[in-house]
């Protein structure tokens, strides 16, 4: 590559779908811009654009060059915070993906301490469960639980592991006897969790024999919130098996009953990942560092023995 400035020029020509907003954003001419793009698809001998009088647009080799050149530019922005690092705290923005109900109950309790000790740094966090690429999403840190099927690219970190628990209301056991085995479940209105990003119910696992065994319980009632299923659980609506850290407080102070404890499944563990890359931008390691060090009080939150 014989010029970083070409590239850099066409980069923000593609991220503005216009040399006129490209240039006025490089302080450029539109003809310098034009010129500069042109000569690098000369160097490259491939065409980058599609070019109308009225629009213009990436083709195939331009959209693959584009997330290269994206990468790289990220990383040579990493470099930089890096060197810099050894000066100044990291700052910038930072782009989180987390589940919805491990964020609401364990992450939003650390933020503050977070951004006390972080004040030049801007948290963008999304809750959701999708399924989050964060190359192609450009997400920085994501926070995941099970098991990670895609962890060939990601520096992955455990922060803790949490149980599932099998609850119901005092008034609930009221009118029905306490089951004893997960058998006995389908003698009971079950409250299912529907996961929105791939449709799926949730089967209920449970530990016997030192086997995982997995059983579709019905009910009348399916949700795809897990705060709608917690307090339909208190309510009386049915049992429900949910993370512990969502029954910790309502069994504590007796608006919830575990059941089945003994059958308990193995703990669930949640991680914290990031790109593999050689350059990791401060940004990113201060949240990862922080985030894993509050282990405790993690551990403290999720216990619902």
């Amino acid at each position: 590559m014989k010029s970083l400035s070409n590239l850099l020029s066409f980069v923000r020509v593609a991220e503005a779908q216009s040399f006129v907003q490209a240039s006025n954003v490089l302080g450029l001419s539109t003809s310098a811009l034009s010129k500069a793009v042109a000569r690098l698809e000369a160097d490259l001998g491939v065409k980058l654009f599609h070019r109308t009088t009225r629009s213009i647009s990436l083709t195939f080799d331009g959209v693959r060059f584009y997330e290269g050149c994206q990468q790289l530019l990220g990383e040579l922005d990493a470099l930089e915070a890096e060197i810099q690092g050894n000066r100044a705290a990291p700052k910038g923005r930072l782009t989180v993906s987390v589940p919805p109900a491990f964020g609401r109950v364990c992450l939003v309790p650390i933020l503050k301490a977070f951004t006390q000790m972080f004040p030049d740094m801007t948290l963008d966090i999304s809750m959701d469960d999708r399924h989050v690429d964060l190359a192609e999403q450009a997400v920085d840190v994501v926070i995941r639980t099970g098991q990670l099927n895609d962890s060939a690219n990601l520096i992955a970190s455990q922060l803790v592991t949490y149980p599932l628990v099998v609850c119901g209301s005092p008034t609930y056991f009221e009118q029905h006897p306490k089951p004893q085995h997960p058998e006995q479940l389908q003698q009971h209105s079950c409250l299912n969790f529907r996961n929105r990003a791939t449709g799926r119910i949730y089967p209920w696992s449970f530990t016997q024999a030192r086997k995982v065994e997995r059983y579709a319980v019905s009910g009348s009632v399916v949700f795809d919130n897990a705060d709608a299923i917690v307090r339909s659980t208190i309510a009386g609506l049915g049992l429900s098996q949910m993370p512990g850290f969502l029954a910790a407080e309502a069994i504590e102070n007796g608006n919830l009953v575990e059941v089945l404890n003994i059958y308990r499944p193995l703990e669930v563990p949640v991680w914290i990942c990031y790109l593999d890359r050689r350059l990791v931008a401060p940004r990113i390691r201060s949240f990862v560092e922080f985030t894993a060090a509050q282990k405790e009080v993690f551990t403290l939150i999720c216990n619902c023995s």
